[in-house]
């Protein structure tokens, strides 16, 4: 997979339905009984791109105030979800131990890798950063951790919802459908090329999670070098 084609694809197709008035708002973003949990392994993008996507993102706010931002603590790259987030996960559900193994193996694999950060895509109920590993660095990675827990008896998710093949970032949720949709679309392909920068990977977290990556919801478990 190509990963600038896959972007496009679903810009273009998330874009004819903003023109046309078709919204996913999440329902659970705003309820306070959501409580899914799970595990999670991601990049956590330079401080410095990170407050540039910040910046950016605020050409879209006169035209969706209401919105869901995330903020800078919370903006990540996954590279996969161990345990996907799930009603009533906990993490004294498992033996962190054995998980901190898998991953460590997979990561004596890994070396620094570069990603570059640029341009936006969209989903009918996100908006994302374009990120684009350098040779294939980053999904490498992932086979090592699907092998390790492939051949482990620990329970886990991995892939269960779709093989992650992308390095984005999600930073806006649409709450609600928008007053007026085309000046939002106007305003978002105003930005769409816009280049954030490019990190070298040398630090991957293991968290536990709620769905939007809350800071205050996050438990930092360990922190990998590469």
């Amino acid at each position: 997979m190509k990963l600038n084609d896959h972007y496009n694809r679903l810009w273009f197709r998330s874009v004819e339905k903003f023109e046309s008035d078709e919204f996913e708002p999440d329902t659970k973003i705003n309820d306070p009984n959501d409580d899914r949990y799970g595990l999670t392994l991601l990049i956590r993008p330079s401080l410095k791109i990170r407050k540039k996507i910040t910046d950016v993102l605020q050409k879209l706010r006169p035209y969706a105030p209401d919105q869901y931002y995330y903020p800078v603590s919370d903006m990540h790259i996954t590279v996969l979800s161990i345990i996907s987030c799930q009603p009533g996960f906990e993490l004294d559900q498992i033996n962190i131990e054995e998980y901190l193994s898998v991953i460590r193996s997979a990561v004596g694999k890994c070396a620094p890798f570069k990603i570059e950060i640029k341009g936006i895509s969209a989903s009918p109920s996100a908006i994302m950063i374009c990120g684009y590993p350098e040779e294939d660095a980053l999904n490498t990675f992932r086979e090592h951790i699907r092998h390790g827990f492939k051949n482990s008896s620990l329970y886990h998710t991995i892939d269960k919802r779709y093989a992650l093949k992308t390095a984005h970032i999600t930073v806006f949720r649409f709450r609600e459908t928008l007053s007026k949709p085309q000046l939002f679309t106007g305003a978002l392909k105003e930005i769409k090329e816009t280049s954030f920068g490019t990190d070298t990977v040398r630090e991957l977290e293991l968290v536990g999670n709620d769905w939007y990556q809350r800071k205050r919801n996050v438990k930092l478990i360990k922190t990998f070098r590469i």
